[in-house]
C-alpha cells in the first residue's frame, strides 16, 4: 500500500452491470459463462490500462451488479454470495447488441473535454468470443473517466473526415494519430471506411485512440507524438491537446504522490472482483425544527408530503427513520424500520410534530447529520450493507461550517449520499446544494408561494410531493421498470370556465397498476362538481374515491390499462382560488418493455453552466423530441421573480451538443439576465406533435448477424437505422437547483465555438458555400461573425487575429442550433484563385468592437482553381508566315494529302470534286431566275392605274338631295384647294381612313358618339332623285361611287360575317321579309347597309348635318348603329325566337357565326 501506483491503482474502482434486457435473455449457463469471460475480459483491460499510462494507475477494484432475479449460482466462485449494493453507480453495462455500433465497445459521452461520460458498453456477444478486449476497454475507459475523445476519422463524416489534406504535403492522408507515419495503400481515394489495422505501421505504438486493433499499438499520443492539426475529434473539441495532455490534467494524477511514469517495478495488475446486487435502500429524513420552517402552510404540507411518500410512494424495500434538528442538537424521532407492513409507513409521518420550534436560530445540522450517520452504521452491523441515503430538509446553511465540511468527508467514504432540499426558500447565505455535491447525492429546492397572509399556493406541496417521488427513482435498488412514471400532468386554473376536457395518451406496454388523481387545496369543499374519464373503447369512469382525500388527493378508480388515447372530464365551480392538478401514473408491463424514460442533468460546473437531457425509449435514442426547459428564480429583497424559457437542441455542433442524434439534447445557460440567486430548471419532454421517432425494434436480427467490432462509428452524428414514429407523451423530470453568485455573473466564460464548419466547393461557379450550425453563445444568440483565411492551418488557428477577414459580405446570425449558409464568391478576389486556403469562423455576443469573441472553430481547406482560358479568335490576317502555317506547306497540295491520309486515289477524288462543283453552279442559276421572278411587276388590267398603288383615303359622303349618294375618294393627302372643296352640303365628314392592304382586314363605322347621333335633325320630304340610302354602286364611273382598287369592290366584299348572315335571314326567312308586319311599305326600316370606316367628325355647332343614311321619313326610324358588326340599339327587328336571327347575331351575350355557316 506504501507504493504510490499501488495507493493509485487502488483508488480505481469500476462498477459493472449486467443490463437487465440482456440478463432476461440469458439462461443460468450462459450468465456464468458470461460472468466467467468478464472476469477474463477485465483483468486484460487492468492490464492494457496499467500499459497505456506508462504503470501509473491499474484497476484495483471492480464491482459486478447482478440483476435482481438471477439465482446466486450465477456468480462463478464456488460459495461466495452476492452482497447488497450500497448504491454503487454502474461504469460498464453488459447487453445485447447494438443497432449502430455492433459489437464494439462503445462510450456515451455527452460532456466536454476532460469531463467523465456517461457509461460503457460491452456487447454479451463480444464477451463469448475469444477476443482479447483489454485494448478496447482501456480505450473506453480513457474515454469514460478522464474525457478523451478518438482520434481517427469516419467515412462520410464531413467534420471528422476518414482522409484530409494537410499543409504540408499535396498528398491525401489518412486522418489519425500515431508516432510512426500511417500508411496510405490507396485507401483514401476508395472512399470507403479504413480497416485501421492496415494503414497502422507495424513499428507503432500509438495511439490506443487511432488503431486500437493492433496488437503493438499499447499507448496513447503525448504532446511530442500529436498531430495538432489533423481533423479529429480530440483536436476539435480538446482544443488541439493530445490525449496524454488531457489525461495528466486529471484529478487521479495531479497530487504529489503519483509520478511521471511507473517505477518499472511490475505489480499484479488483476483486479479485485466483487459481485453485488441491488437489495435495499435505507433513508433518514433530518429536519430543521425551528420557526424558519413555518411559512404560512409549508409546515402542513412537508408532513403531508412525507406522508405521501412513505405511504404510497416507497416500494417495500425501503426503510425509514426520521431526525429533528434544532438549535441545540438533534433527536431522533422514527428509528430506522423497515416498510413491510402499512403499520409502518403510517408511523414515519406521524411522530412529525404538528408545529416546528419556536427558535428563528440556525438549527445544528451538523449535529442531524451526525446523528443520522449513527442510525445508518448502526444498521449496516445488524442487518447488512445497503444503499444509504439522508434527506436534509433546512432553509439553508451558514457561509462555512467546517463541522459539516468534515463530516460531509465522512459519510462520502462510507458511501453515504446526501440529498438535499432547500424548503420553504434560501433563509440562510447558501442554499443545501453544496452538500449533496461533495457526497454525490442530488439537490432540490422548493419555494413557498404564498396566496395570501394566512394560506400557500397548492403549488408548493404539488412541487414537494413530485421531489420526494423523484427521490424514489433516483435511489431505489432494484429495477426501474418496478416503479410507477408520471405520463400526463396539467395545471387547471380558474378561467371562467365550468368544464375543463383533456386528453392523455397511454402508450404501449403501459398499463397497471396505474392512477389518475387531483390534486385540490380543500379537502372539505375540493370546488369540483364531477369527474369522467373515458377509456378508448369508450367505457366511461365517472365514480369517485376520496381514499387519499387527507392527501389532498381526489381519485377515480379506473383499470387504466388500454392503449390510446383517454378523454378526461372535470366539472369545477368557478371562482375557485386555488389551481387544481391533474397527474396520471402508469406502471411498465415487464422489464424488458421499451418504454419512454428521460433524465436532466448538468455540468459539473456552473461557469458555464450546460443542461443535458437525455431521452430514449429502452436504449435507442428518441430523436425530433421538443424537451423545453422552464427556469425560475424565486424574488429576494423586493425583487421580482425571474422567468424564462427555452429550448434544448440536439444538433451534434460540438458546443456543447457533441453528437448529433445520440438522443441527448443540451444548451448553455447564463445568468447575466436574471442576476444571482438561485435557479430552478424544470424539463418538460414531449412528442414535439407527433414528430418523435426513434430506432425501430429488431433484436433477433442483429443477434443473427456475425461478430462486427469495427463499425467505425460514431463522429459528429450517429446514422439512424431504421425507424418508427413515436406515440404521444409527456415527461415531466424532477427539478434541478443551481446557485448563482455575483462572482460567476462577472467571470463568465465566452463559449459558442463553430464545431461542424463544411464547406462544399463550385468550380464551375467560381464559388464555394460554408454550412454550419449557429452557436450558444452561452444561453444567448450569436450576434454577429468574423470569418477569416490564411495559407496554412496554423495561421488560421493560432494567428486568428492576424489572418485576412473576408470582406465581401458576412454571415446573417441565426438563433442557436439554427443551419447557416454562407457563399464565397472569389469572382470578387480572383487573386484567390488557385490558392489553398484554410477557413474559420467565431462569433460575438453583441455588435460591439469591443465585444469578447467567442471560440474559433474547426478549420476547412478551400481550392478553387481558375477556369481554363478561352479559346484563342481565328486571326484575319493574311497571308501566313511558313512558320504559322500549321497545315499544308506550300509545297504540298491539298488532294493528295486527303489521298495518303485516306489511303483514296485521285482517279476517285477529283469526280467528286468536279461533281460538286457542277452541282454549286446548277444552284446559282436556279436562285437567279428566282430573283428575277420575283422582281418581275404583275400584269395590270387595261385601263387601270400605272401609277404605284398607294394606300387610299376613303370618306363617306352621306346621301342628300345634292350628293346623289356617290361615294368620293381623296388622295392619301388633300391638298388645300381639294379640301377648300368642301361644303357644308357634304357633312357629316368621316375622317379619312386608311384602307389596309391586307384582304382579310374588315372595316367597322364608328360614329362620333350616340348623343350626337341621336340629335341630328331628319328631312321630313323624300328625296326624288335616288333610293333613301347611300349605297356603293357597281358603276365603275368614280363619280356613282365604284372604289378605284383595281377591281369594283362588293358590298359582300365589304361587309362582316355578321351582316352577311343577317342580310341571308333577311330574306330567306320563313317568316317573311324583314319589315312584312308593317302595314304600310313605307313604315319598314331600311335595309343593313354594309360596314363604313371608322370615322372621326369636327364641326360646329352652326352646321346641321343629314343623317348618314340620308334624308328619310320621320315615320322610317334610322337603322341602329353597328360597331365591329353588333347592333348597339336595344330595339330587335326581327323575331327574338328565331334562330339565327338578327338579335342572335348581334348580342353581346352570344356567339357569333361564321359566314360559313350561310
Amino acid at each position: 500500500m506504501g507504493h504510490p501506483l499501488h495507493a493509485l491503482r487502488c483508488a480505481l474502482v469500476g462498477v459493472v452491470d449486467v443490463h437487465k434486457r440482456h440478463a432476461n435473455s440469458l439462461g443460468t449457463a450462459n450468465r456464468t459463462e458470461t460472468m466467467i469471460s468478464e472476469q477474463v475480459g477485465l483483468t486484460s483491460g487492468s492490464r492494457a490500462v496499467y500499459e497505456s499510462l506508462d504503470g501509473k494507475a491499474s484497476w484495483g477494484t471492480v464491482v459486478i451488479l447482478l440483476p435482481s432475479h438471477w439465482p446466486d449460482t450465477c456468480v462463478p466462485v464456488s460459495g461466495l454470495e452476492p452482497q447488497a449494493s450500497q448504491g454503487e453507480q454502474p461504469d460498464i453495462r453488459v447487453g445485447l447488441s447494438h443497432p449502430v455500433y455492433y459489437d464494439a465497445v462503445w462510450t456515451q459521452q455527452s460532456r466536454g473535454c476532460g469531463e467523465p461520460g456517461d457509461f460503457i458498453y460491452i456487447s454479451e456477444k463480444l464477451l463469448r468470443n475469444p477476443i482479447d478486449i483489454g485494448r478496447m476497454l482501456a480505450r473506453e475507459w480513457a474515454k469514460y473517466r478522464y474525457g478523451v475523445f478518438d482520434e481517427v476519422g469516419y467515412a462520410g463524416d464531413l467534420v471528422y473526415p476518414s482522409c484530409y489534406y494537410s499543409d504540408l504535403t499535396e498528398d491525401i492522408q489518412v486522418n489519425g494519430c500515431s508516432d510512426r507515419s500511417i500508411r496510405n495503400p490507396g485507401v483514401c481515394e476508395s472512399g470507403q471506411a479504413i480497416n485501421i489495422s492496415q494503414v497502422v505501421n507495424p513499428e507503432a505504438s500509438s495511439s490506443l485512440m487511432f488503431g486500437s486493433e493492433s496488437e503493438h499499438v499499447t499507448k496513447f499520443c503525448d504532446k511530442a507524438t500529436h498531430d495538432r492539426f489533423s481533423p479529429t475529434k480530440q483536436n476539435s473539441l480538446c482544443g488541439t491537446r493530445s490525449v496524454m495532455e488531457v489525461i495528466n490534467s486529471h484529478r487521479d494524477f495531479n497530487t504529489s504522490s503519483v509520478s511521471e511514469s511507473g517505477s518499472g517495478i511490475p505489480i499484479n495488475t488483476t483486479p479485485t472482483i466483487q459481485y453485488k446486487r441491488q437489495m435495499l435502500t435505507r433513508y433518514v429524513v433530518v429536519i430543521e425544527d425551528t420557526k424558519d420552517m413555518l411559512v404560512r402552510e409549508s409546515w402542513s404540507f412537508l408532513r403531508l408530503a412525507i406522508r405521501k411518500w412513505a405511504v404510497h410512494d416507497l416500494p417495500s424495500n425501503s426503510e425509514v427513520g426520521i431526525v429533528s434538528a434544532n438549535e441545540g442538537g438533534a433527536t431522533q424521532i422514527h428509528k430506522l424500520s423497515p416498510l413491510q407492513r402499512p403499520e409502518a409507513r403510517d408511523l414515519v409521518a406521524s411522530n412529525i410534530p404538528y408545529t416546528p420550534g419556536d427558535s428563528h436560530a440556525p438549527a445544528c445540522l451538523s449535529c442531524g447529520l451526525n446523528e443520522a450517520f449513527q442510525m445508518l452504521e448502526e444498521r449496516a452491523l445488524r442487518r447488512g450493507p445497503a444503499s444509504s441515503v439522508i434527506i436534509v430538509v433546512a432553509p439553508g446553511t451558514l457561509d462555512f461550517n467546517p463541522e459539516l465540511v468534515e463530516l460531509t468527508g465522512k459519510l462520502s467514504s462510507a458511501k453515504i449520499r446526501i440529498a438535499t432540499i432547500t424548503y420553504p426558500g434560501q433563509l440562510r447565505q447558501q442554499p443545501l446544494d453544496w452538500l449533496a455535491e461533495r457526497t454525490k447525492g442530488v439537490a432540490y429546492t422548493v419555494t413557498e408561494s404564498r396566496y395570501n397572509m394566512a394560506t400557500s399556493f397548492l403549488s408548493t406541496y404539488f412541487r414537494l410531493t413530485n421531489v420526494f417521488m423523484s427521490l424514489v427513482s433516483k435511489f431505489y435498488q432494484g429495477d426501474q421498470t418496478d416503479l410507477r412514471i408520471e405520463i400526463h400532468r396539467r395545471e387547471l386554473l380558474d378561467n371562467g370556465r365550468s368544464s375543463v376536457t383533456g386528453n392523455f395518451v397511454l402508450e404501449p406496454y403501459l398499463g397497471e397498476p396505474a392512477q389518475f388523481t387531483i390534486l385540490t387545496h380543500n379537502i372539505e369543499n375540493p370546488l369540483i362538481r364531477g369527474i369522467s374519464l373515458i377509456s378508448p373503447s369508450h367505457q366511461v369512469y365517472s365514480t369517485r374515491s376520496d381514499s387519499l382525500l387527507s392527501l389532498k388527493l381526489l381519485s377515480l378508480p379506473a383499470r387504466i390499462n388500454e392503449t390510446g388515447s383517454w378523454t378526461y372530464t372535470i366539472e369545477r365551480f368557478p371562482g375557485s382560488p386555488q389551481p387544481h392538478y391533474v397527474q396520471v401514473m402508469a406502471s411498465p408491463f415487464n422489464r424488458t418493455a421499451a418504454i419512454v424514460r428521460a433524465r436532466l442533468w448538468t455540468s459539473r460546473t456552473v461557469n458555464p453552466l450546460v443542461l443535458y437531457t437525455e431521452v430514449k425509449r429502452g436504449d435507442y435514442p428518441v430523436l425530433s423530441a421538443r424537451v423545453e426547459v422552464t427556469v425560475t428564480r424565486p424574488g429576494t429583497n423586493g425583487s421580482s421573480v425571474h422567468r424564462e424559457r427555452f429550448e434544448l437542441i440536439d444538433t451534434g455542433s460540438g458546443d456543447p451538443d457533441l453528437m448529433k442524434g445520440d438522443g441527448i439534447y443540451s444548451r448553455y445557460f447564463s445568468p447575466a439576465v436574471g442576476g444571482p440567486g438561485v435557479y430552478t430548471f424544470e424539463v418538460t419532454v414531449t412528442d414535439n406533435g407527433n414528430t418523435a421517432y426513434t430506432w425501430r425494434q429488431d433484436q433477433q436480427q442483429l443477434d443473427s448477424k456475425p461478430l462486427d467490432i469495427a463499425p467505425n462509428c460514431c463522429g459528429s452524428y450517429v446514422p439512424i437505422p431504421s425507424v418508427e414514429p413515436l406515440q404521444p407523451f409527456q415527461r415531466v423530470l424532477p427539478p434541478v437547483t443551481i446557485m448563482f453568485t455575483s462572482d460567476h455573473i462577472a467571470t463568465l466564460q465566452n463559449v459558442g465555438k463553430i464545431g461542424d464548419l463544411k464547406v462544399e466547393v463550385f468550380p464551375g461557379e467560381l464559388k464555394a458555400r460554408l454550412s454550419w450550425t449557429a452557436p450558444d453563445m452561452g444561453g444567448s444568440s450569436v450576434a454577429r461573425y468574423e470569418l477569416k483565411y490564411a495559407t496554412s492551418i496554423g495561421d488560421i488557428l493560432d494567428n486568428f487575429d492576424t489572418a485576412t477577414t473576408w470582406s465581401h459580405g458576412a454571415p446573417f446570425p441565426l438563433a442557436p442550433g439554427s443551419e447557416t449558409t454562407f457563399t464565397l464568391e472569389l469572382t470578387k478576389n480572383p487573386s484567390l484563385l488557385d490558392q489553398t486556403l484554410y477557413i474559420a469562423v467565431r462569433g460575438f455576443k453583441d455588435l460591439s468592437t469591443d465585444s469578447a469573441p467567442g471560440p474559433i472553430s474547426n478549420w476547412v481547406r478551400l481550392l478553387i482553381p481558375s477556369p481554363p482560358p478561352p479559346p484563342p479568335p481565328p486571326s484575319s490576317t493574311y497571308p501566313y508566315s511558313q512558320t504559322d502555317l500549321p497545315w499544308p506547306p506550300q509545297d504540298e497540295s491539298v488532294i493528295p494529302k486527303i489521298a495518303e491520309k485516306l489511303e483514296f486515289n485521285l482517279d476517285l477524288i477529283l469526280p467528286l470534286i468536279i461533281g460538286v462543283f457542277v452541282l454549286a453552279i446548277c444552284l446559282a442559276i436556279y436562285c437567279y431566275f428566282c430573283v428575277i421572278r420575283r422582281r418581275k411587276p404583275e400584269k395590270t388590267q387595261p385601263g387601270s392605274s400605272k401609277h404605284p398603288e398607294k394606300p387610299l383615303n376613303v370618306s363617306i359622303v352621306p346621301t342628300t338631295q345634292n350628293s346623289n349618294g356617290n361615294l368620293s375618294i381623296s388622295s392619301p393627302i388633300l391638298n388645300s384647294s381639294s379640301r377648300q372643296e368642301i361644303t357644308a352640303n357634304t357633312v357629316p365628314q368621316f375622317e379619312p381612313c386608311l384602307i389596309d392592304e391586307e384582304p382579310k382586314k374588315r372595316f367597322s363605322v364608328a360614329q362620333y358618339n350616340d348623343s350626337q347621333q341621336m340629335t341630328l335633325p331628319r328631312e321630313n320630304t323624300a328625296v326624288s332623285n335616288g333610293p333613301n340610302l347611300s349605297i356603293i354602286s357597281g358603276n365603275p364611273n368614280p363619280q356613282n361611287g365604284t372604289l378605284v382598287r383595281g377591281r369594283t369592290l362588293s358590298p359582300y366584299q365589304s361587309w362582316t360575317a355578321s351582316q352577311l348572315l343577317h342580310e341571308h335571314e333577311r330574306r330567306h326567312s320563313p317568316y317573311g321579309q324583314v319589315g312584312d308586319e308593317y302595314m304600310h311599305p313605307h313604315d319598314q326600316y331600311a335595309p343593313p347597309v354594309p360596314p363604313l370606316p371608322a370615322y372621326s367628325q369636327q364641326q360646329s355647332p352652326q352646321q346641321q348635318p343629314e343623317s348618314v343614311y340620308g334624308s328619310h321619313p320621320q315615320t322610317v326610324p334610322p337603322p341602329g348603329p353597328f360597331i365591329n358588326g353588333y347592333h348597339r340599339n336595344n330595339m330587335l327587328l326581327f323575331n327574338p325566337s328565331l334562330q339565327g336571327s338578327l338579335s342572335s347575331v348581334s348580342s353581346g351575350d352570344r356567339k357569333k357565326r361564321n359566314v360559313t355557316m350561310v
